[in-house]
């Protein structure tokens, strides 16, 4: 009886993945709900500087982001300096811009939709005049969610449809 179960059990999961569309389950989807942080993490775990360590994108679209060297550095005074951190359109099918210029940042619970902590950015200062209108940020608000139980942690930009299982993930390589 117990063989028949796990046989109809793997036949109907197999079954329901193809109806899916062969999309990764939402709780098995990137990032992985066990991997958000859960407990207000210090601010000084996240002074360092960070680079793309994973792109969960269309290969043209990773091309595209790869073509520069990104970076985010975070300061212990919750200001940041970005080096060409992409920007994407609300779909999440074009790179619209890069960001370059300082920023503010602070730890955030309420725009994670409830898995954990995020980094929330805002009063951006651009390093040099947006060249479009889709690159002026100066009076927006955007967040990175953050990985990872302990320091050292991740972050991790949703890009388009957070159900699109697309996003890009900075990992800190210097203090």
């Amino acid at each position: 009886m117990r063989k028949l179960f796990s046989t109809s059990f793997a036949i109907v999961i197999f079954s329901c993945s193809l109806l899916a569309g062969c999309k990764v389950p939402p709780l098995l989807s990137y990032p992985r709900f066990w991997d958000y942080t859960r407990t207000k993490p210090k601010d000084a775990d996240f002074v360092g500087t960070y680079k793309v360590l994973k792109l969960r994108l269309p290969t043209e679209l990773s091309l595209s982001v790869r073509e520069r060297e990104s970076a985010i550095t975070l300061k212990a005074d919750r200001t940041a300096i970005l080096t060409d951190a992409p920007m994407f359109n609300g779909f999440g099918d074009t790179l619209v811009c890069r960001l370059s210029g300082s920023v503010n940042w602070e730890l955030d619970q309420g725009l994670s939709g409830g898995l954990g902590w995020s980094l929330t950015f805002q009063h951006y200062q651009a390093a040099t005049k947006p060249t479009t209108g889709e690159c002026n940020y100066e009076n927006t608000m955007w967040s990175m969610d953050i990985l990872s139980r302990n320091a050292p942690y991740r972050l991790y930009r949703t890009v388009g449809d957070p159900d699109s299982d697309t996003g890009v993930e900075f990992k800190r390589v210097s203090r």
